[in-house]
């Protein structure tokens, strides 16, 4: 669990307002204990005063345990109590009178009457504490169970955060199989349920483009073979090979885009393996499918290249394809210059400046008018993918009207 996360936070409020509440309950009983002793005190007074009134008037009450019922004053019967109050009990104060000498005795945070005419004794123990501290503990532990209410609750409503970000986490690295509807009505159910109405949206929409791009390559592929097998019957060889070679070069090209569609929509899995750069580098111009004095004339391999990288090759090859093809089409010239500085693989070829931010480029689609003739399309944005499926970066400078494309194959190299 995250240290910083709202179920820890809300957890820290809980406790800080359990310790809160316990503290002001036990500031507010000692508070009222005190002040609840002070009551029991006077009306021990009260209640020895009146008596001795009532014999000063020669008025005797008729039962003198009743008498003292009446001021919340009980006659303790356990001798062991009693014996336990007048041996460790604390007095108040003392009252001397002809009938009888009273003590007030304060043991255990209780008050206790004691009587003694000289002939006889009797000790009291006054009842009011009893009803204070017992609505006093309803009060506490009703407040209690409300805040238990409270958070058991809010604990509740956040706890599916946890189960929305796992699947969240699972949607970003491309599994769109998750499900996080939730049947509660809160805000956070609300956002789980639109969050789900849109992962099954995006689902639809890219299973219909696969689909749509299956479709098409499906189709593409029976007339390339059909025109592939009459231009094999040709009788003149230059156009035969002239054919051959266009349609081998299409269907070439749905390979690509079935590649292609498969790492955009991260559903490829990298083939990684040890291979020389000057493999993948022939692979690359292979794929260009140039005619000999076309690639003499246009791509100028210089460097070694004999160095071990772990790529995926037809991907890599691809990449490498592309940014050669874009050096070509928007060189001023029509030469790409295939270079190297250690391990890091540099194209290079002669142009104008860009018109835009290089980051610009690597968006799809960038290409004709807002290129301003200098745009690498389409073709960047494959490139990036990629070079980043395999952890790798590609940069880019412009030196002495040269535009250099690099990818530093270092963090691949094994010796």
């Amino acid at each position: 669990m995250i240290k910083n996360s709202i179920l820890n936070k809300i957890s820290a409020i809980f406790f800080l307002s359990l310790f809160l509440l316990a503290m002001f309950f036990a500031l507010l009983l000692e508070h009222q204990s005190d002040k609840n002793l002070e009551n029991m005190k006077q009306r021990q007074i009260q209640s020895v005063n009146y008596l001795l009134v009532m014999y000063r008037n020669n008025v005797q009450p008729k039962d003198i345990e009743e008498y003292f019922n009446n001021f919340g004053l009980k006659k303790v019967a356990s001798k062991h109590l009693r014996d336990s109050v007048l041996a460790n009990g604390v007095v108040i104060f003392q009252k001397l009178s002809p009938i009888s000498r009273f003590s007030s005795i304060v043991y255990n945070d209780r008050y206790y009457l004691f009587i003694d005419n000289f002939e006889s004794s009797v000790l009291l123990e006054s009842q009011d504490y009893k009803n204070f501290n017992e609505s006093l503990w309803v009060v506490f532990v009703i407040a209690l169970l409300i805040l238990l209410y409270m958070y058991v609750s809010i604990f509740k409503s956040i706890a599916p955060l946890k189960t929305l970000s796992s699947q969240i986490r699972k949607f970003a690295s491309g599994d769109l199989s998750i499900e996080c509807q939730s049947e509660s009505n809160d805000e956070i159910g609300e956002v789980a349920n639109e969050f789900d109405r849109a992962v099954k949206k995006i689902r639809d929409l890219i299973n219909s483009r696969q689909l749509f791009l299956r479709t098409i390559m499906h189709e593409l592929k029976t007339p390339i073979g059909k025109g592939r097998i009459v231009a094999e019957m040709l009788e003149d060889a230059i156009a035969k090979k002239r054919l051959v070679n266009v349609f081998g070069r299409l269907d070439l090209l749905i390979a690509e885009f079935s590649k292609i569609e498969q790492l955009t929509s991260q559903r490829y899995e990298l083939n990684l393996k040890e291979y020389s750069l000057l493999h993948v580098i022939d692979q690359a111009i292979d794929l260009l499918m140039l005619d000999d004095q076309k690639r003499e004339d246009q791509v100028h391999v210089e460097g070694d290249f004999d160095f071990k990288v772990t790529v995926d090759f037809e991907l890599m090859a691809l990449a490498i394809k592309n940014l050669m093809d874009n050096a070509m089409k928007h060189s001023l010239n029509h030469r790409v210059f295939v270079k190297n500085s250690g391990q890091r693989l540099i194209i290079a070829n002669e142009g104008e400046p860009l018109k835009m931010a290089i980051e610009e480029y690597f968006q799809p689609f960038v290409s004709g008018s807002k290129a301003c003739g200098s745009g690498l399309g389409l073709g960047l944005y494959i490139v990036k993918n990629i070079v980043e499926q395999h952890g790798l970066e590609i940069a880019y400078a412009y030196e002495e009207g040269y535009h250099h494309f690099s990818i530093d194959f270092s963090k691949g190299f094994i010796a």
